[in-house]
């Protein structure tokens, strides 16, 4: 970059930076070093709060005695942030109740998100921990999501066509997604870093530190630029990292990845290494481009998005605690039995040093022991009246740190699980009620934390995971009934399809993460069960006499059971169910007979039976008379044929006997004809022979 364009490490124009491989890289350089410069302040003071929480100290103060109640309010704001695994409900944005598609899609993509939500691979409670602890210790907490697929190679065979012998299809080798998987990883404050900006809106990039060894960086970045990149990372030196581990005995590079929203570009970069190191376009096409959600920051103003955590908003009083107990922890020391005695009197330090119960201590001159006033004349006390009221003045002094403390941090005595037998009901319901306004505020920056989490989760899985990959861990088979069944291959195809914003709301219950309180839950199920049943009583009266007032009726049931915590899904239910319900309404069951006329109906259906069972005795009796009038005919009939048959075989018999014997005597006329013929021939051959002997 030429000095017109840089000036003191700030940048006049960056479309000038990205003529050049060289500007672009002096560019990211300088940008990664102001940022840092930026959150300097933030950085020592959050690693001065971290050796604070740890109770880590210098050699000066080893000899203090220090109340860290600091560690012990952290561990309280925890429980009460994150305790369970968040409660997470997936909805269609501007979805419709009668759009079953969407319902299907949302209850799908639901399981996909939820399925490895406890896993050891993935520990999303591990890492909302630690950025929750983040969050009250140093001032910020933050994560990271990455797209993790593993495919595998296929081969398809070679095809031949059999009756001419030609290959049709060549063998050909493919890839297909084996595995896809999102890990949630937890950044550790440090390393994270963005734009100075007034406000998290503005930001123009986002980056992280990431610490790799050389096997990692050329895995990474191959080869020769992975072992050409310097191993720059040395906590030994220097106080910048004080706070890391100052032992381990793999060297690593500090590579930052940095994700421009500018230019929708990841690029990675080592302010040790002459370039960048590489470059991507928009990897993840997210609604939001950076895999990861607004960060948990501790106080901040529109003025500089840099926050300050929250010890350091109360560290007068933390250090005043301190210094109070540790000025009580050395008046305990002072406030001891000790003084003077007369050194002549040595039977006053045999009494002390050898004198026990019941044992009399003999004085060698008792009329001058006497004389100077006994014990008291000869031994005189340190005073301890003074000590003790500088005591109790140090603790009622104490106590009242401790509560300006409780005050500053939102902490109250019910919170705490501390109480006094003095207080009324109402008083500690108050001061209850009092810390739950006050800790809200911070319990919804906690749960919008989760839910940014899993919504960039979903919308990773809705953009990159193949269908089967989205069937599989959604463990959908097992809701293939008839219902849902039809609604599966269009429920994946709203999922994958292509949207320019992302269309699936995914909510995060804010009271679902925080340590519940069993009795108080017990008493609210109870409170809400109660309302519930008195309200439907009244309702179902109002409703018999006018059904039209159903709807109204519900809506109020809705707006009833909205206030109570956890009636969500019941809401749901009502929802479903409610043109169900409104048809029985509008077509109420007939009301039950009178007795009388029910048993009048009883003798009538006896008295059909019975006449029915006679019309069906007399109906087979005559069905059997028609039945073997029947059979007669048949038998009659088959008389009839078998004589006819009979006859007809008999007229055959005598015209075949006729035939017979016109055919015997036909052969014999033929005979007879033909040996006259013969005859009448021989004659004729005899006269014409004479006639010519005679010539």
């Amino acid at each position: 970059m030429s000095d017109s364009y840089h000036t003191a490490e700030r940048i006049k124009s960056i479309s000038r930076t990205e003529e050049t491989p060289a500007s672009r890289y002096d560019r990211w350089k300088a940008e990664i070093t102001m940022a840092e410069k930026e959150l300097d302040k933030f950085h020592r003071q959050g690693r001065n709060t971290d050796r604070r929480f740890r109770d880590e100290r210098d050699a000066a103060d080893q000899a203090d005695r220090k109340f860290n109640i600091f560690s012990a309010n952290v561990g309280i704001m925890e429980s009460v942030l994150y305790s369970n695994i968040p409660k997470v409900t997936v909805t269609r944005r501007f979805g419709q109740a009668m759009d079953d598609p969407a319902r299907v899609a949302a209850l799908m993509l639901q399981n996909t998100i939820m399925q490895d939500i406890d896993e050891p691979e993935c520990d999303f409670g591990q890492v909302m921990r630690e950025s929750v602890q983040d969050r009250l210790v140093p001032g910020l907490g933050c994560a990271w999501l990455r797209l993790e697929t593993e495919t595998e190679e296929k081969t398809l065979d070679e095809i031949t066509d059999p009756l001419t012998g030609e290959v049709t299809q060549e063998a050909a080798s493919y890839e297909v997604v084996a595995r896809q998987e999102i890990e949630i990883e937890h950044i550790y404050w440090e390393d994270l870093l963005w734009s100075p900006c007034r406000t998290w809106r503005e930001r123009r990039w986002v980056a992280r530190r990431a610490y790799m060894d050389q096997d990692a960086l050329v895995k990474r970045f191959g080869e020769q630029k992975g072992k050409e990149i310097p191993l720059d990372y040395n906590p030994r030196i220097g106080s910048d990292h004080s706070n890391d581990p100052k032992n381990d005995v793999l060297q690593k590079a500090i590579i930052y990845e940095i994700w421009d929203r500018q230019t929708r570009k990841v690029l990675w970069l080592s302010k040790a290494y002459p370039g960048l190191l590489d470059e991507v376009d928009d990897p993840l096409q997210l609604e939001d481009f950076e895999p990861c959600p607004k960060p948990l920051f501790a106080l901040m103003t529109t003025s500089n998005c840099v926050p300050t955590n929250d010890f350091v908003m109360t560290q007068d009083q933390y250090n005043e605690l301190d210094l109070v107990n540790n000025r009580i922890s050395l008046l305990v020391q002072a406030c001891k039995v000790v003084g003077v005695y007369d050194a002549h009197a040595t039977g006053v330090q045999r009494m002390l040093q050898q004198g026990s119960e019941n044992t009399m201590v003999p004085v060698d001159n008792w009329a001058m022991f006497a004389e100077k006033g006994g014990v008291k004349g000869a031994v005189d006390w340190l005073p301890l009246e003074a000590v003790i009221a500088a005591l109790e003045r140090l603790r009622q002094a104490r106590d009242d740190i401790k509560g300006q403390i409780y005050e500053l941090t939102g902490i109250s005595d019910i919170v705490r699980g501390n109480t006094k037998a003095s207080e009324t009901l109402g008083a500690q319901q108050l001061k209850a009620k009092f810390a739950n306004v006050r800790i809200q505020k911070l319990q919804d920056e906690v749960s919008r934390f989760a839910q940014d989490i899993l919504r960039i989760k979903g919308e990773i899985i809705c953009r990159h995971f193949v269908p089967e990959q989205i069937l599989e861990l959604s463990n959908f088979k097992y809701y293939l009934d008839s219902q849902n069944a039809p609604l599966v291959h269009e429920a994946v195809a709203l999922l994958k399809g292509d949207h320019e914003r992302f269309e699936w709301r995914v909510n995060v219950q804010a009271d679902s993460l925080a340590m519940e309180d069993t009795e108080q839950a017990k008493k609210d199920k109870v409170e809400f069960t109660n309302a519930v049943a008195t309200f439907l009583q009244s309702a179902a009266t109002t409703m018999k006499a006018f059904p039209d007032t159903a709807p109204v009726l519900f809506n109020t049931l809705k707006y009833v059971i909205s206030g109570f915590k956890g009636a969500q899904e019941l809401e749901g239910v009502i929802d479903q169910n409610l043109d169900t319900i409104m048809q029985k309404i509008q077509n109420p069951p007939p009301p039950p007979p009178d007795p009388a006329v029910q048993k009048a109906q009883a003798e009538m259906q006896m008295e059909q039976q019975r006449f029915q069972l006679e019309s069906q005795a007399k109906q087979q009796d005559m069905q059997i008379a028609r039945e073997k009038a029947a059979m007669d005919m048949q038998v009659k009939q088959q008389e009839l044929a078998f004589k006819q048959q009979e006859h007809q075989m008999s007229l055959q018999h005598d015209a075949m006997k006729n035939q017979q014997q016109l055919a015997q005597q036909r052969e014999k006329f033929d005979a007879q004809v033909a040996a006259d013929s013969a005859k009448a021939m021989l004659e004729m051959t005899k006269t014409t022979k004479e006639e010519a002997d005679n010539d």
